[in-house]
């Protein structure tokens, strides 16, 4: 079992898991939707830096807290490697994963202010 938390304060209030490949595909729109995702990319909200930071969990074990399910899909991680990154494109944490499809579900505590974001990945693997 492994498990990643962060905290994370960023201008704009989403972050993005995606494959680390450089051939990302990006949602064109988040809509009115918590996530969104095209095969090889995740977006979701977080807290805007003025509201303060969101505690990311990442971890291949479920949800521990209180919260409501906010995703569940599988993106395409053909590097065998997942990022975690902002607008910006700075990344915050790469996880291995297997290449492949990846089975996710998303947690938070609120769909468009989340104080916290727990994600589960099918499988992290240990290097």
């Amino acid at each position: 079992m492994s498990k990643f938390q962060m905290q994370i304060e960023t201008t704009h209030p989403i972050l993005f898991l995606s494959d680390a490949s450089p051939n990302v595909r990006f949602p064109d729109n988040t809509g009115q939707s918590f996530a969104t995702a095209t095969a090889n990319c995740l977006c979701f909200y977080v807290l805007s830096y003025v509201d303060g930071a969101s505690l990311v969990t990442v971890s291949d074990e479920k949800c521990d807290a209180r919260g409501k399910e906010m995703f569940t899909g599988v993106i395409e991680a053909a590097t065998g490697v997942l990022t975690v990154s902002d607008s910006a494109s700075f990344h915050y944490l790469n996880i291995p994963v297997p290449p492949g499809p990846v089975s996710v579900e998303i947690w938070a505590d609120d769909d468009r202010n989340p104080e916290w974001v727990w994600i589960k990945l099918g499988a992290i693997q240990n290097h």
